[in-house]
């Protein structure tokens, strides 16, 4: 996995196929940029090997990260007024 997961991150792991995962990325850019955390999205179609290293088990799945160690997960579409309040909280 060549992602550059140093300092904070949200990072967005979808399907290419997933609509949940289209509707949900401009909510994560959003997000990111409000918070100014790194935006990473991953497409396991590309990088399989993301389901192992943040212990997926549905798409979207959410992650914010610092150098590389996992803070947070959630799974799903988010509204945006929802995941800016679940990244705040987290980031708290």
């Amino acid at each position: 996995m060549n992602y550059d997961l140093s300092g904070k991150c949200l990072i967005e792991i979808s399907g290419e196929a997933c609509d949940a995962c289209l509707a949900v990325l401009p909510n994560c850019a959003a997000v990111a940029e409000k918070f100014a955390l790194k935006f990473i999205k991953i497409s396991l179609d590309d990088c399989p090997e993301a389901v192992q290293t943040f212990s997926v088990d549905r798409i979207p799945s959410i992650v914010i990260a610092e150098d590389g160690k996992i803070i947070a997960k959630c799974s799903g579409y988010q509204p945006l007024e929802i995941l800016e309040l679940w990244v705040e909280a987290k980031l708290t």
